[in-house]
């Protein structure tokens, strides 16, 4: 065999011990960095049906995102403040004053979010008499709001480790809580996204989205509440900002409520449609 014949058998060889990668793929990231500024919107329309009513809520909520440097190498820290909040009324959602809660949060490039946590009140200041158990309530209330928004704010889905091609889904697992032990009310959610990547044109990637969640709630006026949830919709993913510049979900809820004293087992249904928009400012 001549030194052609051995060199290109060489190279055969070496070709089928390297792992193969389908071209076209791409790798996800985020490519938040310090000193960046993005201004989120998140926009919601609810329409709740009970004991034969209706009811239409629809908010819209400026949320201001600052990068920092993080706390290790490639990570990023995240101080998130609610700007705004306005109901379809045009009201900026009563006496609370979400402006008074700051978020933090350190981030990966892969959307993995640690370490947060929040300060500030936004509840209006206690009457100097209230009793202190009264004051211990009132405070609670104030971590009950913080924690429902806080997976509001950092609503980022972690990104896969693999490269995808069209038609390649990844999917997204989070358990949420609100409230703890000593609290009035508490509530669990268990929540699955999956995403599934459809076409990618000019830098953009889009994907398809599926939603479910269950809920369960403890503590209302003694009884309980359990809510299923199922949605679908659609997201762009920018590859060269590295952010996803809206994601879109209709959902469709179903409460059902136990053990809720002057009121039989009843239920309601809940249309949602979800919207985040992102910018950099």
């Amino acid at each position: 065999m001549n030194r052609v014949s051995v060199m290109f058998l060489a190279i055969a060889v070496l070709i089928t011990m390297v792992p193969t990668v389908q071209a076209g793929s791409i790798q996800f990231q985020y490519k938040l960095a310090p000193d960046q500024v993005w201004i989120g919107t998140m926009s919601s329309q609810s329409e709740t049906t009970f004991m034969g009513k209706k009811d239409i809520n629809r908010t819209r909520s400026i949320i201001e995102y600052r990068i920092s440097k993080g706390p290790k190498r490639g990570w990023v820290s995240l101080t998130a403040k609610i700007k705004s909040q306005k109901s379809h009324s045009g009201q900026t959602g009563g006496q609370m004053d979400l402006s008074k809660i700051t978020f933090f949060a350190d981030m990966h490039p892969s959307g993995d979010i640690r370490n947060i946590r929040h300060e500030g009140n936004p509840m209006p200041p206690p009457d100097p008499g209230m009793p202190p158990e009264m004051k211990a309530m009132y405070a609670q209330s104030s971590n009950m709001v913080a924690d429902a928004w806080k997976n509001a704010v950092f609503w980022f889905p972690e990104l896969p480790e693999e490269a995808l091609v069209p038609g390649d889904e990844f999917d997204v697992t989070r358990k949420m809580g609100m409230g703890g032990s000593g609290m009035g009310m508490q509530s669990q959610t268990i929540s699955k996204q999956v995403f599934t990547l459809e076409e990618v044109a000019d830098g953009l990637a889009y994907f398809t989205v599926k939603d479910r969640s269950i809920t369960k709630t403890e503590g209302i006026a003694g009884g309980t509440a359990d809510t299923k949830t199922a949605g679908k919709g659609e997201t762009v993913f920018d590859m060269e900002s590295g952010m996803w510049t809206d994601l879109m979900v209709k959902s469709r809820s179903k409460v059902n409520m136990s053990n809720v004293p002057g009121m039989a087992n009843m239920s309601k249904e809940v249309l949602s449609i979800n919207k985040y928009e992102m910018e950099q400012k």
